[in-house]
């Protein structure tokens, strides 16, 4: 309760009209005050009570008890008080040296007592928040989706800054193991970050030119070499694979020259759906050349950032989904939603970056745009929100209400987040 009413007093949650003290004068909050560390105090606050202007220090307490029983352990915290807040006045009249201290009840209702509860210690994932959140004005609710978004695009940024200082400032290198951990498409999001981590770019680098060595590389320091990685099923077919044999023999020369590490092939069984093709579709995009910090920089449509990344198969991978697996119709390529999905994670927060660095700040500004023009995501997140009101109408909005999920809600941090400031003003009735 003291978490709730320090944050109500901090923001100004109360009514800035119509107060009153708890024996009945009128008050009028002019300058509620600087907190200092110290929950439940802040400093050189100015009110008017009646005729008369005071400054000092206020006090919060859930209840009005509780101050009672400091003050009885310790007269000093008396001292240059001017006014108590309490969400309860449950305890008599406190005085000092015989006057009177001024109390100001702003009252608790069961309505936000239970819906408190509820969200913050039995972590209900039902949103209290959201019947004050759907009843939110168009250009209010955009302009805290807009905060968000900045949020979540500086959160990903720290991420790519730090990963950019790993791979000793290489912008090439920074931005293909940005693009290697979006592979995971939400399937196998930790395997592929640590499938980017491992990825020996200096290798590649002294190979790019072939393509078998280079896919030697991926697919080897994947793990996914290892003939215990391939179902039973296909084990024959695979070790008798005249590809796949090319591609375990180079890659045990260049284990060797390069001191090369794999993964445990184990990690990529959690999931029912294969890597490989995921993997052999980052290997020809390296390969291709086409994909670089520049040539990014350079594109201004979605449509020729989608052409860059979505690099078409060809030799096995043209008709086939793994090691060993019986031949297909071929001419895999990318959906759109997965090439959209890329761009969201991966290409416009390393854009954004990029720009910062370079003092080129339209490749900021075009980071954005393209959140703003893509279509929202799809996932059980932004479906919640829409059921309680915030439809997304893009890739930035999603961006944002994931950020909020993430950050917030999920982590409970109800009182730093902008719509539960709204929540608590329509139950205190100050809207």
């Amino acid at each position: 309760m003291e978490n709730i009413i320090y944050h109500i007093w901090k923001n100004r949650l109360f009514p800035y009209s119509g107060l009153h003290t708890t024996s009945g004068e009128k008050l009028y909050v002019i300058d509620n005050g600087k907190s200092n560390g110290r929950k439940n105090i802040f400093y050189n606050a100015k009110i008017r009570i009646g005729k008369s202007t005071w400054v000092g220090n206020v006090v919060l307490h859930g209840k009005s008890s509780e101050w009672e029983q400091e003050i009885r352990e310790d007269k000093s915290c008396i001292n240059n008080v001017i006014l108590h807040v309490t969400m309860e006045n449950d305890c008599s009249t406190l005085r000092r040296h015989g006057e009177e201290i001024q109390q100001l009840c702003i009252g608790y209702p069961d309505s936000l007592k239970s819906d408190f509860h509820r969200t913050m210690e039995e972590r209900s994932t039902n949103l209290s928040c959201a019947r004050a959140v759907s009843q939110i004005e168009t250009v209010r609710l955009h302009s805290i989706l807009s905060r968000l978004l900045v949020e979540r695009i500086e959160e990903k940024a720290r991420a790519i800054e730090e990963l950019h200082e790993k791979c000793a400032k290489r912008w090439e290198e920074t931005l293909f193991k940005t693009l290697i951990k979006s592979f995971g498409f939400g399937i196998h999001t930790q395997e592929f970050a640590e499938f980017a981590d491992i990825i020996d770019f200096q290798a590649l680098g002294k190979h790019h030119d072939n393509s078998i060595q280079v896919e030697a590389i991926f697919f080897g320091q994947a793990g996914l070499l290892n003939e215990a990685s391939i179902p039973y099923y296909y084990r024959d077919f695979a070790t008798k694979n005249s590809y796949f044999n090319e591609l375990k023999k180079e890659y045990t020369f260049l284990e060797k020259k390069f001191s090369l590490k794999s993964m445990d092939y184990r990690v990529w069984e959690k999931s029912n759906s294969a890597p490989h093709m995921r993997i052999a579709r980052v290997a020809a995009i390296y390969h291709s050349r086409t994909f670089s910090m520049s040539s990014i920089a350079n594109c201004d449509t979605i449509e020729e950032l989608r052409e860059i990344i979505a690099t078409p198969l060809r030799g096995y991978w043209y008709n086939h989904t793994c090691f060993g697996g019986t031949e297909t119709c071929g001419n895999y390529k990318m959906k759109e939603r997965q090439t959209d999905v890329i761009i969201i994670n991966a290409i416009a927060p390393l854009l954004y970056v990029y720009g910062k660095h370079r003092k080129k700040y339209t490749l900021c500004g075009k980071a954005e745009e393209y959140l703003h023009t893509l279509k929202c995501e799809e996932n059980s997140i932004v479906r919640r929100w829409k059921e309680q009101g915030i439809k997304a109408e893009c890739a930035a909005d999603s961006q944002a209400l994931l950020h909020l999920n993430k950050s917030y809600c999920s982590n409970r941090k109800c009182l730093e987040c902008q719509f539960a400031n709204i929540y608590i003003k329509s139950i205190l009735k100050c809207l």
